[in-house]
Formats: C-alpha cells, structure tokens, sequence
C-alpha cells in the first residue's frame, strides 16, 4: 500500500517517459525533413545532457534533498516539452531534448532513492523491489494508454501528443511541490570527497563494480537498438497511426516484466539476468537485420521489452541494497551516467552505419556488439571469482 508521499512520487514519474509521443516521436522529425542521422544526433544529445546531469544531480539530490532535485528536474522537463512540441526545425529539438535529458537526470537517481528511503523510514526497505516493479507496472499501463491516444492523435495533428505531453509536465511540476521529505545533510563533506567516496565504490569494490558497469553498457544496446524500431516499422510498410498501439504493446510487456522482477529475481541472480539479456539481445537484433514479417518482429518486440522491465527493478535494488542513504542518489546517477554515455556513443556510431548502409546493418552491428560486451562480461566474472 503506497502512501500519500509515495503516491505523489508516483505521479511525479509520470512525465519521465514520453508517453503519448513515444510511439510516433521519430516519424514527427522524419516528417519535418531530419535524417536518421539528425534523429541520432537529437537522442544522443538528449543522453549526452542527461550523463553530463546525472552526477552533479546525485550529489545536489543527496547534499539538499531528493525533492528539490525533482522539482529542478520537472522545471526543465516541462521547457524542454514545451521546445519540442513547437519545434520547426533541427536545433529546436536539439535544445528541447537536451533539456528534457538535464531534467530526466536531475529527476531520476532522486526519486528512485526518495521512494527507497522512503520505505526505509517505515521499515519497509525489504518491499523496495517489490513495490518498485508494481509502481513501474502501473506507469506502464498509463503509457499503454496515452501511446495508443498518441498514434491516433498524431494523425489528427502531429503535434497534438507532443502539446498533450507538454500540459502534463506542467500538471506533474505542481505535484512535486507537495511532496515531503527529511533532508540528510551530509555537508561535513565536502562535493569532492563525496565523488571520491562514490566512484571508489562504484569502480574499486569487485564483485560490485562489475555488476554496476556492465549492467549500463549491456543496457545501452537496448537504448541504442529501440531508436531504431520505428523506422523498421516504416520499411515494413506500417501506416504510422498504429505506432501508438505498437508502443502500447511494448509498454505492456515492459509492464508485466516490472511486475514479476521480484519473483523472477528469486530464481535469477543479477549476474545470471545481466547474461540471459545479453543473449537474447544479441539473437534478437540479428534477427531484426534478417526478419522481415511484422508479426514475427512484433513478437520479438515483446520479449525484448519484457527483459527491459525486468531491468530497472532488478538493477536498482542491487545498488540500493549496497550503499548507505547519504551516496544512494550519487550511486544510482553514476550508474545511469554509465548508461547514457555508453548509450550516446553507440547511438552516434549507429547514426553513421545508418547513413551508409541500410537498417539491418545497423541491427547487426548491435548484435555483434552486445556479444562482445556479453563475453567481456563473463570474463570478468570469471576474474573475479578466480581473485
């Protein structure tokens, strides 16, 4: 049962993930004359902003309050929606996304850690993953919702999601201001030592570290490879008004995979997890460069998604569980500081396969680099268990 703080953090995530654009966001710049290329260049700047945010906004969380951090992330979401919903051009995207990306990182390492210390104050620390994948599952079931009024919408008038998505990140900048919360000061150290003391967690603790960095660089193929779903929809002849539905598909296996990671993680452990996605991308993207049936694709969809639900529920309770309440917001903004960098570097070497070759290259390319991130990876679980 989610209290009233609780329910308000909840509401406060709402506007984290595109929802009603997510389903036709690509088309919506294809149609306003940007490359694939200009397309990769916008998301990775979206993911460049977000990774330069992410450790500042950790410490800034934890040093004056996760809430503040929220509210200061929520104020440059909703400018950010609001440059993207009235964009003309290439650069208006560019600075719209890359605000949102500032805003996304100053909002999620905070609220992650609010909810957990939240919990933690009323002795429920343990539920955490419990109730993180249910709250995910629920967020899920509302972008099901808003992506499929999204694609039917945007056929109406483009821009329609983007001005929906816009109000709602005005509606959520209200909710923030009425969240509570008990500031654990921590100024007897200074910002230095306080990055200090992270990172020499996050990168000099073995079992630990190796977990932490390949769970971001195994996860930027997913991020990488997702950018490119829409225009793989276009090669196969889809109108653009079932995007939306498309999406809300994904959304729901997403879903489903954040509301069974507790009971599914009491039969995987996070390595064995990191190994089976790892896997199953590395198929699955080859199968992309090779497939061309929409139902078969669609299925595949599905079950990349479902891993993906799996992931934020399983990777933030293992960092959660491991660090102490005044670094907990530092240590999940460098882990999704790992994520977006790798993210933006494969996004940027994508964006130039695909101005020279066409889509299945670019997936296999993917596929070969999940595979070697995949045996890095379990060569470095072996030297770990051989120290």
């Amino acid at each position: 049962m989610l209290s009233k703080n609780q329910k308000l953090l909840a509401f406060s995530m709402l506007s984290s993930d595109a929802s009603f654009s997510i389903g036709v966001f690509v088309v919506f710049m294809l149609a306003l004359g940007l490359s694939l290329a200009q397309i990769s260049v916008v998301v990775a700047a979206y993911l460049i902003s977000s990774a330069l945010f992410e450790i500042p906004a950790g410490v800034f969380a934890d040093r004056f309050g996760n809430k503040f951090s929220i509210l200061i992330g929520s104020i440059l979401m909703s400018v950010g929606f609001g440059l993207f919903a009235f964009a003309q051009g290439f650069y208006s995207f560019l600075v719209g996304y890359s605000l949102m990306g500032a805003g996304s990182a100053m909002k999620n390492g905070a609220d992650v850690a609010l909810l957990y210390n939240d919990l933690s104050s009323q002795s429920r620390a343990s539920e955490f993953k419990k109730i993180y994948g249910s709250l995910q599952f629920k967020l899920n079931l509302f972008w099901v919702l808003a992506s499929v009024s999204g694609g039917f919408l945007y056929v109406l008038d483009p821009r329609m999601p983007f001005l929906i998505e816009f109000a709602l990140s005005i509606v959520t900048l209200l909710s923030v201001c009425f969240l509570s919360e008990k500031v654990n000061n921590s100024d007897s150290v200074t910002v230095i030592d306080h990055l200090k003391q992270s990172f020499r967690y996050a990168i000099g603790t073995p079992v630990f570290s190796k977990i932490f960095v390949f769970s971001a660089l195994i996860g930027s193929v997913a991020v990488a490879a997702f950018q490119y779903l829409q225009p793989l929809y276009l090669n196969l002849g889809i109108d653009p008004r079932y995007f939306g539905m498309i999406a809300a598909m994904t959304f729901v296996f997403r879903a489903l995979g954040s509301l069974f990671a507790n009971q599914i993680g009491k039969w995987f452990s996070v390595d064995k997890y990191l190994v089976l996605h790892s896997l199953i991308f590395t198929l699955f993207l080859i199968l992309f460069a090779k497939i061309k049936v929409g139902a078969i694709i669609f299925m595949i969809v599905a079950c990349l998604y479902f891993l993906r639900g799996l992931y934020a529920p399983t990777i933030t309770t293992f960092i959660n569980e491991r660090v102490t309440d005044s670094n907990r917001s530092t240590m999940l903004s460098v882990n999704s500081q790992f994520l977006t960098i790798f993210s933006s570097l494969l996004l940027f070497l994508s964006g130039l396969v695909s101005e020279r070759y066409d889509l299945s290259v670019v997936f296999f390319v993917l596929a070969c680099l999940s595979n070697v991130f995949l045996i890095l990876y379990v060569l470095s679980l072996r030297n770990v268990e051989a120290g």
